[in-house]
């Protein structure tokens, strides 16, 4: 978790304040605190908050001792702070100095959800000290026991005003967040941005890197001589089809760890990703990431962000096609993927991951079968050349289950193309038998056997190979059909059904009978993998 405007409230310090305008940001988070008094109102307005600056999601503490009857100097300095992206501000010594608050700055709050916090009015003995002292311990055992940067930052970043929604404000997010300079470069060293910590080294920081003579190793750190016990850490950042970049962080003092290294680098990436070119396609594939590698917090930002509804998506398809057709199916496959199921659903996510296409999607009641579907769409994206295999994954209840489905198909897809020879559409229940397939013969020689067992009688008589060739096409291809048995091979259908019959008499029972049918299945399956 992170720590939120409502759970400041529950401070010793803040018990007794009132929240009386900007509820709507009562979760916005907080990342410091800071004091707002000047002797120059001006000055905060035009220099200290200068216009078009994002400043960080700091909750504000001030008595407008300096403007105490100037109400459009405090509107101003509320709405410019609104504006930067502050979370809210906690208003002292009203009664005292302040003598009310204007309709005006009420008004203001709620428009922008800017929290407006009043302290207990008239009481003078009140310090600053004190709400500043447990805050800022709050949000030091926060970011001890929980380093979920990605999430944090998403979620503060969908709170933003869009022209905010840059890599400029990620980035100061993270010198924030971290206590480290960060500096997004090209590969010839050139800034694209920097933020600064603390910002008034920002000259230094940048003489310092248009001064290097080389990078650490990717991913590797080295001493930064420009500041005393530093280090500049160096990550690479390929995005999936762009300009290649450099990511470095300067840090002073303790270091991070690895982990908290990781997600400021995967921040980056995806900041750098989405509010680039392409922005609504690369949304949807970092979306795609976010649901398969089990990352719930991120896919509810991410959905939030660019207002997808994954709520009700319970369906993922997987589009497996062969590595020197996968660049064109990215740009001529996928959209006839999106066009066709968004016939049959409210919602259709499909993009690229890690060489498969996937597609996630909700399902209209009244929408036909949907093995009739992935049929129909396998066969169009046939005839326009595409070879594939479409998996069907169902009823999937949260992204662990889409995370194990993913990975089943991906590690058992070529067992199960094995056991359904030629076979172009698969369901999940077949990915989780060809696994369970692999475990057996995993176990050895004697599993194995034992597992073929059901098949020794057809071994012991003069037909064997033409029974359980016929045996393997009933139960793996022709889903028990005697009549699509017989298309398979070739052959007239009582020439399936003479042989049929003599397996029947071989195994002292019928062929398609439960639960005996169970294990003759694993068996004939067996066979097919262990014959390739």
């Amino acid at each position: 978790m992170s720590v939120t405007v409502s759970d400041l409230l529950n401070l010793p310090s803040l018990r007794q304040a009132r929240v009386i305008a900007g509820r709507g940001g009562l979760t916005k988070i907080v990342s410091s605190v800071s004091v707002l008094e000047s002797t120059d109102p001006g000055v905060l307005i035009d220099e200290v908050f200068p216009k078009e600056e994002y400043f960080g999601g700091e909750i504000v503490i001030t008595g407008f001792l300096n403007m105490p009857e100037n109400v459009e100097l405090q509107y101003k300095n509320m709405l410019r702070l609104a504006e930067g992206g502050e979370a809210g501000l906690i208003l002292y010594y009203v009664g005292a100095y302040v003598k009310k608050i204007d309709l005006s700055l009420i008004q203001l709050a709620d428009e922008m959800d800017f929290v407006l916090i009043v302290m207990p009015e008239g009481d003078v003995t009140l310090r600053y000290s004190e709400v500043i002292s447990e805050v800022t311990e709050m949000i030091y055992r926060d970011r001890t026991h929980d380093n979920s940067i990605v999430s944090e930052i998403l979620q503060r970043v969908s709170v933003l005003p869009p022209y905010k929604r840059t890599v400029s404000t990620i980035l100061k997010m993270l010198r924030d967040r971290i206590s480290a300079s960060v500096i997004l470069c090209d590969k010839s060293l050139r800034i694209i941005s920097l933020a600064a910590w603390p910002r008034n080294l920002e000259s230094i920081i940048k003489k310092g890197v248009e001064e290097l003579e080389g990078l650490p190793p990717d991913q590797q750190s080295a001493e930064f001589a420009l500041l005393p016990d530093s280090r500049m850490y160096r990550f690479s950042i390929s995005l999936d089809r762009g300009q290649d970049m450099e990511f470095l962080i300067i840090k002073e003092g303790m270091q991070p760890d690895a982990r908290l290294l990781a997600q400021t680098v995967d921040v980056v990436r995806l900041g750098v990703a989405i509010w680039g070119q392409e922005k609504e396609e690369v949304a949807v594939r970092e979306l795609i990431r976010a649901i398969i590698q089990d990352d719930p917090i991120k896919m509810r930002q991410l959905a939030y962000l660019f207002h997808i509804n994954v709520a009700d998506i319970h369906e993922m398809w997987i589009f497996h096609c062969p590595e020197g057709q996968r660049e064109r199916f990215r740009r001529k496959g996928l959209a006839q993927v999106r066009e066709y199921l968004g016939c049959y659903c409210h919602t259709v996510v499909a993009d690229l991951y890690e060489g498969y296409t996937v597609a996630f999607m909700d399902w209209i009641e009244q929408a036909p079968d949907r093995m009739q579907i992935a049929g129909e769409l396998a066969e169009q994206l046939q005839a326009c050349g595409f070879l594939l295999t479409l998996t069907q994954c169902s009823s999937l209840s949260d992204t662990t289950e889409v995370r194990d489905a993913f990975l089943t198909h991906h590690d058992h897809l070529e067992t199960a193309r094995k056991i359904w020879r030629g076979k172009v559409c698969y369901t999940l229940s077949e990915m989780n038998f060809a696994s369970r397939c692999h475990t057996i013969i995993e176990q050895g020689e004697t599993a194995l056997r034992n597992a073929l067992h059901p098949l020794k009688p057809l071994q012991q008589i003069r037909e064997t190979a033409i029974l359980q060739q016929t045996l393997e096409v009933y139960l793996l291809d022709a889903d028990c059909s005697v009549t699509r048995c017989a298309e398979l091979l070739f052959l007239h259908k009582n020439t399936v059904k003479y042989r049929l019959n003599r397996i029947k008499e071989q195994l002292g029972h019928p062929i398609d009978k439960f639960p005996e049918v169970f294990p003759l299945y694993y068996a004939a399956a067996l066979m097919r993998i262990t014959d390739n």
